[in-house]
């Protein structure tokens, strides 16, 4: 992905996006005690790169939503972000200073001190040089959990905390790249109502506890690590862990401190800091560690520096020491991502799939249900009294709707039919519309599946009054990129490019009138100006089910030229 910026002072930032963020499809997180698979929160738009013209530099953004992220030069940085309620949608870029940021050290206790005489640290020759094309790519599954004060700290909003986080863990990666080493978020906790063990005293004392909170409660969540995060308004440590025990189930827990007024910038550091700790690494003696043209990363001043950051001479030597003993095995596991729709009938998940005859989802959800008086919990079998458990002509008390209740009301005056229930069944009946290819709106449209498509009303369901259908430099831009926001379907694991004569019958592109910016939580948008249009296209968090209509691309029917309709993503010739 190429992205280019123009500020008002005519500086061209053209960023080259060339890697999504080694993280799960979907990310599983926990809000108080109750479990949220997060649609909102899906990973595609989260990227890293490097500005071109500038080789030492370093870049991490979200594009869900506008552009948001961190641009990182030699001991500089800037953070760009949309400017909220303008038009055009502008972007603001500002600089990042960590100078004056009052960050400690580490906590120097039980937990750390055993790095400070190890036998294999001895002096680094300057002209020694780490193969680090040697090293094997490793992974590293964490669960981070929010305290409750650093949930409110930074918003109180589960969208707002999690992107802010993913960023931070954005970060964390660019740090690791050069160890070829990928920190996987696999899970996201957040203690918003209350925390779940006592967040007070010195760091030490809170591992501790977090360490037998962590046994008792996390056995069943995937991760080689797991991670307190705890804001205090002026902590004495950054944190505490204990160093060289990654893959050891008994002591892969570690703290952070969050001070109050820290960047995501240097609170990466620190997290990297306290995971190179983990791995083997140590603080660097700057007599004997170098690094060329940045800052250090175990330098303890680096939490203090802007700009990018690389592992030393040292760092690479401990690193790969590390990694050569046996025990660290977990390293070595690319984490499996599980697929977002299961063949196997699961029951508690809200779904009637498999040998299920009913399922009203999880126990919380189930007071909530309407066919609780009909579904065994437990099996999700049907009661003995019980005719049904589903469905749109099922009844709350189990039986079928008599035959004549309406059950699919029309979607289309001129195109559809009223469907009702035929007193025999917890379905309604097949779907009835008038023949495809029937003319409607006075000849300008056909029919197709019961509706009368039109790409004007279908963005303004959308997106509101005063959207309507993009113009065709706007579904020339969109769909000539074959990517998620711009294609004619995909094939295989790819996106297909839309020929010039598919252009229209592609992703759906609409105008977008408005200052504020668009939002809903199973699609990211992507804003893009052309001429004188901002256009919109919308693409799924999680992919739509077999057989579901996918209303982000253009409706079969819709006009796309002359005598030209949709049909499933490719032009089709119709007699008007």
């Amino acid at each position: 992905m190429q992205i280019s910026i123009y500020t008002q002072l005519s500086f061209l930032f053209f960023l080259l996006i060339f890697s999504n963020l080694h993280e799960a499809n979907s990310l599983m997180t926990y809000l108080t005690n109750y479990l949220f698979m997060c649609t909102v929160f899906q990973m595609q738009c989260n990227y890293h790169g490097y500005v071109a013209g500038f080789p030492n530099s370093l870049v991490t953004l979200n594009t869900c939503s506008g552009l948001r992220g961190l641009l990182q030069f030699e001991n500089i940085s800037y953070g760009i972000e949309p400017l909220e309620s303008t038009a055009g949608f502008e972007h603001i870029i500002y600089q990042i200073k960590n100078e004056n940021i009052n960050v400690p050290l580490l906590e120097e206790n039980d937990t750390d001190i055993w790095y400070k005489n190890l036998p294999y640290k001895s002096h680094i020759d300057l002209e020694e040089k780490i193969m680090v094309s040697h090293l094997l790519p490793r992974y590293l599954e964490m669960h981070v959990i929010v305290d409750k004060a650093l949930y409110d700290h930074m918003g109180s909003d589960m969208t707002v905390v999690t992107q802010k986080i993913i960023q931070i863990i954005g970060l964390v990666n660019t740090m690791f790249t050069q160890l070829k080493m990928t920190i996987v978020l696999s899970s996201l906790e957040f203690w918003s109502d209350k925390n779940k063990i006592s967040t007070i005293g010195d760091a030490n004392d809170l591992l501790h506890r977090f360490l037998a909170w962590k046994q008792k409660f996390l056995v069943l969540r995937p991760n080689d690590m797991a991670y307190l995060l705890v804001y205090r308004n002026r902590p004495n440590y950054i944190g505490a862990t204990f160093p060289g025990k990654i893959c050891n189930k008994s002591y892969s827990a570690g703290i952070a401190m969050y001070p109050k007024a820290v960047t995501l910038e240097t609170f990466s550091v620190i997290m990297v800091q306290l995971l190179g700790l983990n791995l083997g690494l140590t603080y660097d003696d700057l007599n004997m560690c170098h690094c060329l043209g940045a800052t250090c990363i175990m330098n303890p001043e680096a939490v203090h520096s802007s700009g990018i950051k690389v592992f030393s001479s040292c760092s690479l030597k401990d690193f790969k020491h590390f990694t050569s003993k046996s025990g660290v095995e977990c390293l070595q596991n690319q984490p499996y991502v599980t697929p977002v729709y299961k063949e196997d009938a699961v029951c508690g998940d809200g779904f009637v799939e498999g040998d299920e005859e009913c399922d009203c989802g999880p126990k919380e959800e189930y007071p909530m249900c309407k066919f609780k008086n009909c579904c065994v919990m437990e099996t999700c079998k049907l009661k003995p009294s019980a005719k049904c458990g589903f469905g749109p002509c099922c009844s709350s008390s189990c039986q079928f709707y008599k035959r004549g209740k309406l059950c699919r009301p029309k979607a289309s005056e001129e195109c559809d039919f009223n469907d009702f229930c035929n007193g025999t069944s917890h379905e309604c009946v097949p779907d009835t519309f008038v023949q495809n290819g029937e003319s409607c709106r006075k000849k300008t449209a056909f029919c197709v599946n019961g509706l009368c498509a039109n790409i004007n009303d279908q963005c303004k369901a959308i997106f509101g009054s005063g959207s309507k259908g993009a113009s065709f430099a706007c579904f020339e831009e969109m769909n000539g990129r074959s990517d998620r926001f711009g294609n004619c379907g995909v094939k295989k694991d790819s996106f297909k490019p839309c020929p010039f004569e598919d252009l229209l019958c592609g992703k759906l592109v609409c105008t977008w009138p408005k200052r504020t910016l668009f939002f809903r939580s199973d699609v990211s948008v992507i804003y893009t100006r052309v001429y004188d249009d901002i256009c919109v296209s919308l693409a799924h968090r999680i992919p739509v089910r077999p057989g579901q209509r996918d209303f982000t691309f253009v409706n079969d029917g819709s006009p796309c030229g002359p005598k030209m309709v949709t049909i499933r993503k490719h032009y089709s010739i119709f007699q008007l």
